[in-house]
């Protein structure tokens, strides 16, 4: 693996190289750069001798063979895009790894009773098209095929169709075809991908095992709707104050969060991302008459987020009777907790151990793996220490703990291809 880690940080730099923009990268989901990224990861593939193929929706798949080419294969990949001005790592760490446990599963020289396929993902990241995990969903047979001409890039406006199209991908093909990934040719989906959070950092720990991707409940249109009125001449009683309604909300959901921690029966996240007024008619000496907000609740326990939504209409309606304002929070979108595989989970801490990591497990934000383990294929998680969180130009992976990933990685994935089925 060591000897590897070389080749890694060079195909770092040159996925850095094909897709900069303005101290970061973007990797447009479908689009040039995305597509550059891709043609790097396949030639680093074809360098190792794996046989690389695509389908008809993008992705990347690179193989190396085991003895029975009929058994179902082990998986192992991420995602090819980022978010608009993103980090390097996000996504593309994963894609490494594959190509870093194939270099070291073929020096070791030992047969492989099945196949290993490594692949590079389009389309994960949901600002691009306004939903998340496309490549993998059309990959598994679950994205509805009508949304190649619904879904629309936010930056370009032309469907996701015609992005496909302009890339030579045969949109008719994919219309047509049967999705390349089932349970009956993949018996398990490995990941692994940089922490977005700050916790192996703070552990000073260099890889976790995942136990399960965060569901969430979201309100990305809340509005509260007030009444404006001159500052100095309205008492409090008379007032309907969009902002101290809605911050009131925004505190007892807060509350809430904090009451979660404190059961200590779950684990949860709450982000107010957005809260504006209007920029057109407020002022400072308005009682401002309206405010426009979000709410994003995340847990690993659906009961959780259930509960949250309650709150948070329950409270939106008492506080608004009660400071004369009305919300309109509009419909709750999200998705649901996923746990993650109990034997692979199993596997890769033995692997852990073996490599000489300690057995720390945590969970995390949403992945393609969310999609296998919806199609039935069983999946697991690697999180490798990242410092200055993700989403930003700032990611910073250390070669050393992606290092110590890869070796899990690789452990895992040779015991389990030399399982049988």
């Amino acid at each position: 693996m060591d000897a590897w880690l070389p080749r890694a940080g060079l195909l770092f730099d040159e996925l850095e190289r094909v897709s900069a923009d303005a101290g970061g990268v973007t990797r447009d989901a479908y689009g040039a750069r995305e597509q550059a990224a891709c043609d790097v990861i396949a030639e680093a593939a074809r360098e190792l001798d794996l046989e690389v193929s695509h389908d008809a929706a993008g992705n990347l798949y690179a193989v190396l063979p085991g003895e029975d080419r009929s058994a179902p294969a082990l998986a192992v990949g991420s995602h090819l895009d980022s978010v608009p001005r993103g980090g390097n790592y996000d996504g593309a760490a994963g894609i490494v790894a594959g190509l870093a446990a194939a270099s070291a599963l073929r020096r070791l020289g030992a047969p492989l009773a099945r196949d290993v396929m490594i692949i590079g993902l389009r389309g994960e990241e949901s600002p691009w098209f306004g939903t998340a995990y496309l490549g993998s969903r059309l990959a598994l047979g679950l994205l509805p095929l009508e949304q190649l001409d619904e879904l629309r890039r936010f930056d370009t406006g032309r469907s996701l169709a015609e992005h496909m199209m302009d890339l030579g991908l045969d949109v008719a093909a994919l219309r047509r075809g049967e999705p390349r990934l089932s349970p009956a040719n993949l018996a398990a989906y490995f990941e692994l991908h940089i922490e977005q959070g700050p916790v192996l950092e703070r552990e000073a720990i260099p890889v976790a095992v995942a136990t399960a991707l965060r569901g969430n409940a979201r309100y990305p249109f809340a509005r509260c709707l007030g009444a404006y009125a001159h500052s100095a001449a309205v008492p409090r009683e008379d007032r309907s104050d969009a902002v101290l309604a809605a911050a009131e909300l925004v505190m007892r959901l807060d509350g809430f969060w904090q009451s979660i921690e404190a059961s200590g029966g779950g684990d949860a996240v709450f982000t107010v991302g957005k809260f504006f007024t209007d920029a057109d008619l407020h002022a400072m000496t308005k009682v401002p008459g309206a405010v426009d907000f979000t709410l994003n609740f995340g847990s690993t326990r659906q009961a959780d987020l259930d509960a949250f939504r309650n709150q948070a209409e329950a409270s939106a309606e008492e506080i608004g009777k009660r400071r004369r304002v009305r919300f309109e929070l509009g419909q709750a979108v999200g998705t649901g907790p996923v746990a993650l595989d109990a034997a692979l989970r199993k596997a890769l801490a033995e692997a852990c151990a073996a490599c000489g990591q300690r057995d720390f497990e945590m969970p995390t934000v949403g992945h393609d793996a969310a999609v296998f383990t919806k199609a039935g294929i069983p999946a697991a998680m690697i999180l490798v220490r990242n410092a200055h969180g993700s989403h930003n130009a700032d990611e910073a992976m250390d070669l050393a703990d992606f290092g110590d990933g890869c070796k899990v990685l690789a452990a895992a994935l040779a015991a389990g291809a030399r399982g049988g089925d």
